[in-house]
């Protein structure tokens, strides 16, 4: 008796009966060719930072559709960082260049160090960093100056989450060099009556856009047990359209690769 088989086809398992003597009916299948990617992490470039280093990265589902974007930061980047200048050390940290980084409106991290906080001192005077998640060019950010007058052009009340406030007569509440203008969230805990700040979530403008996010947190959080999750409240209306946004921030630590993991997730399309 002959011996039949399918013609190759994607999406179709190949097959080939034999049925002489009474066999069965025998299956040999293959993947699909046109079979989703599997998911991926992709990480960028390398930054010196103290004594280790950081690493931006970008996480895509089975359909290369972007998860998470974030940056790794060594445990040895704990170590020897600058207590010069008072106001901080910017840098910038490349994001991968990969399809899911241009899904998302994002187009490269500054991760900064705050070796004395900043005002207003009594919430934000501890040692900390800031992760900005800039939503413009490196160069159009370096190009923001002290009180800058575009930073005083704020965007549409619906890009911002209800609530957000620019704190008046303190440092972010004036247009910061090569950031922008800050708002906060008072009902964060860290303007609780006696609470400590730890973490919390901020967001960004200059002349009338929405130009960054930033999870903000203390060094003396970053210890081998943080584990944190936290929702991002979200605006109305969204300053990129057609692009993948973030609803959670992380700060976690990953035991495997020894590094502090300060991340933006659960991502979904406006």
């Amino acid at each position: 008796m002959a011996i039949s088989s399918f013609p190759p086809r994607a999406g179709w398992c190949r097959a080939a009966a034999l049925l002489a003597f009474g066999m069965p009916l025998l299956l040999a299948c293959s993947k699909d060719d046109d079979s989703p990617t599997q998911p991926a992490t992709t990480y960028g470039n390398s930054v010196t930072i103290g004594t280790g280093a950081a690493r931006s990265f970008v996480s895509s589902d089975a359909n290369g559709m972007p998860t998470e974007i974030g940056v790794a930061v060594s445990e040895a980047a704990l170590g020897g960082l600058p207590a010069t200048p008072a106001t901080g050390t910017m840098y910038d940290v490349p994001l991968p260049a990969t399809s899911a980084t241009t899904q998302m409106p994002f187009d490269h991290i500054s991760f900064d160090w705050n070796p004395n906080g900043h005002e207003p001192l009594t919430i934000y005077g501890l040692p900390h960093f800031d992760a900005h998640f800039y939503m413009q060019p490196m160069a159009a950010q370096h190009a923001i100056t002290l009180d800058d007058p575009k930073g005083d052009i704020f965007p549409a009340t619906n890009k911002l989450p209800a609530g957000y406030i620019t704190p008046p007569n303190v440092a972010l509440g004036r247009t910061v060099p090569m950031m922008g203008r800050h708002w906060v969230d008072p009902t964060s805990s860290e303007y609780t009556p006696g609470a400590t700040f730890t973490h919390t979530f901020i967001y960004g403008t200059y002349d009338g856009h929405v130009t960054f996010v930033e999870p903000m947190f203390t060094k003396a959080i970053l210890v081998s047990s943080v584990s944190i999750e936290r929702d991002i409240k979200q605006p109305v209306a969204y300053e990129v359209p057609g692009k993948f946004f973030p609803t959670k921030y992380t700060i976690r630590y990953n035991a495997s690769t020894k590094e502090y993991i300060i991340s933006l997730k659960d991502l979904v399309l406006h």
